[in-house]
């Protein structure tokens, strides 16, 4: 089942969403995340959080669950184990990118934690998509849709790190978290990429410029 978390981080302009299919996926707002919904016409299935940021009345007919502000997770953390407790192993989280850099980063931790229980949570915006991997996976030049592909090492060391199909091409390589070695690469001839490594976790971008 796939699912869809709004956060509350300011989205300056709703034209990127256009191309997202909202229909059969569960749709859940962590706290001020429903108003980016109500912006798009979207009914949530569910508000969580403890609503210390939204000051809008919520309309009738939605289900709502408010927790105390002193708690041991974010709001957006909340949502995520509402999503993985209803069986969804796909979530793409919307409003996550561009407000506190402290909650940003929170984000970045919630990939991984998602991803220890199964679940891939790929945040995005208008001009990035990210997530991350633990085993060998192709890229598609047609699905990709941005211009810059980066690779880091998540909380570790990434071995045996290869790349076939993108403009620059690498084989073999350690990744260090202290190090900047596979960022900015690009798809070129080949419309298909394939990403190889040991053992570690991947964290994937695929970012455009900011026009």
């Amino acid at each position: 089942m796939k699912a869809v978390i709004f956060s509350s981080a300011k989205i300056p302009d709703y034209e990127y969403l256009k191309k997202y299919d909202f229909d059969d996926q569960m749709i859940i707002c962590a706290d001020a995340g429903l108003k980016h919904a109500m912006k798009l016409g979207l009914s949530p299935d569910i508000v969580l959080g403890d609503n210390d940021s939204f000051a809008s009345e919520i309309p009738n007919g939605i289900k709502r669950v408010v927790y105390p502000p002193e708690k041991d997770k974010t709001d957006t953390n909340i949502a995520v184990d509402y999503a993985i407790q209803c069986g969804a192993d796909d979530i793409t989280l919307i409003g996550g990118l561009g407000g506190r850099i402290d909650q940003e980063f929170s984000h970045f931790c919630l990939i991984e934690y998602a991803l220890n229980r199964g679940v891939r949570l790929k945040m995005v915006d208008d001009i990035n998509e990210i997530w991350m991997e633990r085993a060998p996976f192709f890229l598609k030049k047609s699905e990709c849709g941005k211009k810059y592909v980066s690779f880091f090492p998540y909380g570790g060391i990434v071995h045996n790190f290869s790349v076939k199909g993108l403009k620059y091409e690498a084989r073999g390589m350690t990744l260090r978290p202290d190090m900047v070695q596979a960022s900015s690469n690009e798809f070129d001839k080949s419309d298909e990429a394939r990403i190889d490594f040991a053992d570690g976790t991947l964290l994937v971008m695929l970012c455009d410029d900011r026009r």
